[in-house]
């Protein structure tokens, strides 16, 4: 693979950017481990300065036997060009898998390389990466935002110390202090500018960085104009030292240049005190210099796609919207069409009837993972004559029918959505059921979804395609119906229930979780 890098200079020191070159150097050692790579580093010198270009001429020949991983190159900019236009001088020749933009105060770790890697080659939805950044004393640096608006670019700028901290609570969620940053986080509005990895085809096909800003507010808005063909991610398994400091307070001119850059993202992007985000719009981006437009480029989105059966029901129309959410396209499998309150939320397949004759062929076109939701549930009054038949025509024989149609048609993964009474009705106060457990299902409806259990999982030992099963316990939320609401109800009546002696707990999980761990089950690498 092929890594193009840029980094722009202005007047630097060259005794960081030694350290700084140096530990690229042993980032590369490190991610060579793992790949076979091509690194090349493009320094700009943007500092006007014929006797200081010199100088630094000099220097980088010295120096580059420093670095034997990296092909260094030294380019002048045709004068103080600004930070984005700067870069683009290197992006618009590059021919690489990704490029990265470094900042000359910036210090990967040993690993960051190699982990940038590992995360984008196995997601190729993924157009920017941005990382985990901490302050040479350790600090975590909250560099995930939120789209900027003119209220956060007075608050951060220019506004009082007493204002700003009566408003901080502004400055925590455009910072996402409101997101652990100990996971990833995505889609990301605004990455950090100090080190970003892009991949490098969509990079090119948005023309780079908008040479209209000078400094700051460029990685906003780079940001969001990648949203528009890929991913942009925050992998905090990336991690990099920044060696920050704000020059916006220091100086007038530095204060003017952050006015006209904050007025131009404005006048383009808008936002008084709210910022609206869309997600993926057509992907078709005009490609050229200036306003002259070489071709018009349409990108594949590589957005994976997810058939979601039993999609209108209480799990299904959470897990739906959710996925749409995240950047899915949805196939939703449902028996019948949706109430009007319960629009669709991706692409709707309608069934008479799904069972084991079911022709899957036209839902699964373009799947690369199924969530299974659709099933017959334990009845509380049951009314046919063979329970058992019953449940093993829908859970069993419906679903490997799925199943087998979807590793034909190269599914990468089965999520099965099966239940924890598979383990048993009852378990020891101190003992509580695992995964590991002996399976002990006690009724019907729990032996079909065993069964259905074991053929997924034989059916994975045979085929490429991998299988997830999830085992909820009983799961609560809006519009949840059967025991819990039955529950809710005798509450609500507010008649004194005589059940304070016994000794019987249960465990939940609400339904937001519950469609958040699907969403994991369906994308971790594991």
């Amino acid at each position: 693979m092929a890594i193009s890098s840029s980094l722009v200079l202005y007047k630097p020191d060259l005794s960081m950017l030694e350290q700084v070159l140096l530990a690229l150097e042993v980032a590369g050692q490190v991610a060579r481990d793992h790949y076979a790579l091509q690194l090349d580093l493009a320094l700009v010198d943007n500092s006007d300065d014929v006797e200081l270009h010199g100088r630094i001429a000099n220097w980088l020949e010295s120096f580059k036997s420093s670095v034997p991983g990296w092909n260094l190159r030294l380019v002048r900019s045709p004068g103080n060009i600004g930070y984005g236009r700067g870069n683009n001088l290197v992006i618009g020749n590059c021919e690489s898998d990704y490029h990265a933009v470094v900042n000359p105060d910036l210090f990967v770790e040993p690993d960051a390389l190699a982990e940038s890697l590992h995360f984008m080659e196995g997601r190729q939805d993924v157009g920017l990466l941005s990382p985990a950044v901490f302050g040479e004393d350790g600090e975590r640096h909250f560099l995930c935002k939120r789209n900027p608006t003119l209220l956060i670019m007075f608050l951060r700028s220019f506004s009082p110390a007493w204002l700003r901290s009566r408003l901080s609570f502004v400055v925590d969620k455009f910072e996402m202090r409101d997101c652990d940053y100990e996971k990833v986080i995505h889609p990301l509005e605004y990455p950090t500018g100090c080190f970003m990895f892009f991949r490098t085809e969509p990079l090119k096909a948005i023309g780079g960085f908008d040479p209209d800003f000078f400094l700051h507010y460029e990685d906003a808005d780079i940001g969001r104009r990648m949203l528009a063909v890929a991913l942009v991610v925050y992998v905090p398994a990336v991690r990099v030292i920044h060696r920050w400091a704000r020059d916006t307070h220091r100086s007038l001119s530095s204060k003017l240049i952050t006015v006209k850059s904050g007025w131009l993202y404005w006048r383009k992007w808008g936002g008084v005190v709210g910022s609206k985000f869309t997600a993926y719009p057509e992907l078709s981006v005009k490609v050229g210099e200036g306003n002259k437009v070489y071709s018009e480029v349409p990108l594949s989105r590589n957005v994976r796609t997810v058939l979601v059966t039993g999609a209108n029901g209480f799990i299904g129309q959470v897990v739906c919207e959710d996925l749409v959410n995240r950047g899915y396209q949805v196939h939703e499998a449902v028996r019948r069409t949706r109430d009007a309150t319960t629009p669709c939320k991706g692409r709707q397949f309608i069934f008479d009837d799904m069972n084991a004759s079911t022709d899957w062929t036209s839902a699964l076109a373009g799947v690369d993972s199924v969530v299974h939701l659709a099933a017959r549930v334990h009845q509380m009054q049951e009314h046919v004559a063979d329970p058992l038949e019953e449940f093993r025509r829908v859970n069993v024989d419906l679903t490997m029918n799925l199943a087998r149609q979807a590793a034909t048609a190269g599914v990468r993964r089965f999520v099965f959505v099966s239940t924890v009474k598979v383990n048993g009705e009852t378990s020891p106060f101190g003992q509580p059921f695992t995964a590991e457990d002996m399976p002990c299902p006690l009724d019907t409806y729990a032996r079909s979804k065993l069964e259905a259990e074991l053929a997924l999982l034989s059916l994975g030992s045979k085929t490429v395609m991998e299988i997830v099963i999830i085992r909820p316990v009983l799961v609560y939320g809006p519009g949840v119906k059967a025991n819990f609401y039955e529950m809710m109800r005798w509450l609500a009546k507010g008649i004194p229930l005589p059940l304070g002696a016994l000794y019987n707990q249960r465990s939940m999980v609400a339904l937001d979780n519950l469609v958040d761990f699907t969403a994991v089950c369906i994308q971790h690498p594991k």
